[in-house]
């Protein structure tokens, strides 16, 4: 029977070690957290226990997914194997637990085996960040076998083996808080600790004083629900989103979603993985709701003497799911399938052993209600299957739930990341115009559309999107991060400093150093420069970024071959890095290598046709060609992508004088001064245009200007 579940398993969720990582949650978990990458160490084992990346205290987790990284690295096959081992020994585990404790075999396989194929449980084992999810569980479970061994014979050292798992299962997810009232249930039945025969008065006593017993299990829910409450109210911005909605209107909508997951337990196709919260759910649902639950209620506790099984796997299911069905607010999602990896077992006790007895009641033969329960489970695992296969990547998952009906800023949001990274930046445009409709305070998509504008050159449109979400969540790295490298952009050196220095408190991630060592660069300061890309490189040994401003640093001090060297090591590292062809560009011009570097440049050109910064270097490949009619048309298409750029203007200006077009020349070269004052190359240019158009006196009062600033040391934008 073990086997065959561990088949089934694999069977639905095989097909994961093919899958990538996904953009929501993964980045956090894994592909974005270089502590986690690192692997295990004691220092990390500290940061596990004290860092704030999420709303809740998970150190277990944090250090399986290091165990990840040390054994696959960053190959998705590896953590999905993980998930599939770990879910795999989850439904094992149930079933041996569940034999053991009712000594039933038949009904304890099926009750595993519907939760090893439940497609409801796919979003638990297919999406790597959720690792959390079958990590408590397995702890949860083996409590569970705990407590059915310290029961058959109490002792101090069973007990503190129950008291130890139970401690795990919280540490690796916090919504199993519940778990100790889950024992008690468990000594209802089936451990049959409370007599059924007694009178309800002394059933409660006897209930009150085996609840006495799990006080231990008792304090330790009270510190982690103290824990949990305090770091969501602390770190997360989706507490807030749900104290939007009353907690009148969150017990109504709680009500309407303990019935859709039955309702999708029962059905369960057009799964996604974002539901929408509709804020207030209509009132007829709500009583209607009510009413199926207060009806089942009814119906159990009518039958708990004679079926103590209903009672104890309806509450179960109710109990389980107090911590994520929105009493608490968590997040401005209606309900997620995750939340049902532990809560369903209930009801699959209450659909096993009721079926079991009816059957008996009614004298099926045994060969027909294996040929039902068949035929449920292949209906099931096909219903699994193709829904694991919308967990392929972040692409397909997405487009499913739009597929579906499920359209909300998550979805649209989630896409456009994914166009954003491919650099298809229309497309994720509109799609982050679509997110803002739904949603026009979601961080994401205001985020998102900060680093397209920033990735497109639009200075001013990307310093409103990044401010924008800053003023709805100020610790958002990304966007803190992203308006420090908006200002490096523009050389407003001291802003940058202060928004990469606020990023860098918030989270201390390598594309923070490694900013802030390319903002050391061009400060002229190659030591402390030096140090910030240590410790980037420390972090992220294989980070192509990291390279390509190494490679900077070398340039600037004139070694071509150590900047050809971290440059090639970039390219090679990812080979779609137009930055990296760009800067081996930037070295073949500076080494007057004029047919590789147009070779790069149009390489890089080819990834990206917007990459202002090789656009800009075929200018210079132009200019220092004397090729001024070939290096205009690419300098005036920098100076259009990047309206401040005075170097670009400057550019422009000379290859203009040059091909006698003074008018534009000295239009282009007045606009280089107006943006940078100190620009003396740009006031010499001006005055040698301004002469040759006849007006000598005001060209001699720039060039006594520059000579002026020279003098002083003050000289501004040098190219």
């Amino acid at each position: 029977m073990c086997v065959a579940l561990a088949f089934a398993c694999v069977a639905i969720y095989g097909q994961t070690l093919t899958h990538d990582f996904l953009n929501h949650d993964d980045p956090l978990a894994v592909t974005e957290n270089y502590a986690v990458q690192a692997g295990m160490s004691w220092a990390n084992v500290v940061w596990a226990f004290t860092n704030n990346r999420t709303t809740y205290l998970v150190p277990i987790t944090w250090m399986s997914h290091m165990v990840d990284c040390e054994l696959y690295g960053l190959h998705p096959w590896g953590h999905h194997l993980t998930s599939l081992i770990l879910h795999s020994m989850n439904a094992i585990l149930l079933f041996l637990v569940l034999a053991r404790m009712t000594r039933r075999l038949w009904p304890s396989a099926l009750v595993a085996a519907l939760f090893a194929v439940h497609p409801l449980n796919v979003e638990a084992v297919a999406w790597v960040a959720e690792r959390k999810g079958v990590l408590s569980a397995l702890f949860c479970i083996a409590a569970l076998g705990g407590y059915g061994w310290y029961r058959r014979r109490p002792n101090p050292a069973r007990y503190l083996v129950v008291v130890s798992l139970s401690l795990l299962a919280m540490m690796s997810k916090p919504s199993v808080l519940t778990l100790p009232f889950v024992l008690l249930l468990l000594d209802y039945w089936p451990l049959e600790r409370i007599d059924r025969t007694l009178p309800v008065a002394a059933m409660f006593r006897r209930a009150f004083r085996l609840a006495l017993g799990k006080l231990p299990l008792l304090m330790l829910t009270a510190a982690f629900c103290a824990v949990t409450l305090s770091m969501t109210a602390t770190n997360s911005g989706n507490i807030q989103k749900g104290l939007e909605l009353s907690f009148p209107v969150r017990c109504g909508n709680a009500l309407v979603v303990y019935v859709i997951y039955l309702a999708q337990m029962l059905w369960p196709l057009h799964l996604a993985v974002f539901y929408s919260n509709p804020g207030v759910f209509p009132l007829w649902e709500v009583a209607g709701a009510a009413a199926v639950l207060a009806g089942i209620t009814a119906f159990c506790l009518y039958r708990f003497r004679r079926c103590p099984y209903l009672l104890v796997g309806w509450f179960w299911y109710l109990g389980t799911l107090v911590p994520v069905i929105g009493l608490v607010p968590t997040g401005f999602w209606s309900h997620a399938d995750r939340y049902t990896y532990i809560p369903l077992v209930g009801i699959f006790f209450m659909l096993v052993w009721g079926a079991a007895d009816l059957a008996a009641a009614l004298r099926l033969s045994r060969r027909s209600l294996f040929l039902v329960s068949g035929a449920i489970l292949a209906f099931l695992t096909v219903c699994s299957v193709v829904q694991t296969t919308c967990w392929r990547n972040s692409e397909t998952l997405f487009r499913h739930a739009l597929a579906i009906g499920e359209e909300s800023t998550f979805a649209y949001s989630g896409l456009s990341q994914g166009a954003l990274d491919e650099r298809r930046y229309d497309e994720a445009e509109s799609l982050l115009k679509r997110a803002l409709e739904l949603d026009p305070k979601n961080i994401n998509a205001l985020s998102n559309m900060g680093a397209l504008a920033l990735d497109r050159w639009r200075y001013d449109e990307a310093e409103t999107w990044l401010k924008k979400a800053l003023d709805c969540n100020p610790g958002i790295p990304n966007a803190l991060n992203n308006l420090g490298l908006l200002y490096l952009e523009q050389r407003r050196y001291d802003e940058a400093e202060t928004w990469l220095s606020r990023a860098l408190q918030v989270d201390p991630r390598p594309g923070t150093f490694n900013n802030l060592g390319r903002l050391a660069i061009e400060r002229g300061r190659p030591d402390e420069a030096g140090q910030w890309l240590a410790k980037a490189l420390e972090l992220t040994p294989e980070n192509p970024d990291v390279f390509n401003n190494l490679g900077l640093l070398a340039l600037n001090r004139g070694d071509y071959n150590e900047a050809l060297s971290w440059f090639t090591k970039a390219a090679r590292r990812d080979p779609k890095n137009v930055n990296a062809l760009n800067n081996l560009g930037t070295v073949a011009l500076r080494q007057a290598r004029y047919d590789d570097a147009e070779t790069l440049l149009t390489k890089a050109l080819g990834l990206d046709p917007e990459y202002v910064k090789a656009v800009y270097n075929m200018g210079v490949l132009g200019m220092d060609r004397n090729r001024f009619d070939q290096a205009i048309p690419w300098f005036t298409k920098a100076v259009k992508m990047t309206p401040g750029n005075a170097v670009a203007l400057n550019n422009l200006g000379w290859c203009l004088m040059n091909e006698g077009q003074y008018q534009e020349a000295q239009y282009n070269l007045r606009r280089a001064v107006e943006v940078d004052p100190q620009y003396t190359k740009a006031m010499i240019n001006l005055a040698d245009t301004l002469t040759r158009l006849g007006r000598r006196e005001e060209g001699e009062g720039f060039r006594r200007k520059a000579e002026e600033i020279n003098r002083l040391g003050r000289s501004g934008t040098q190219l």
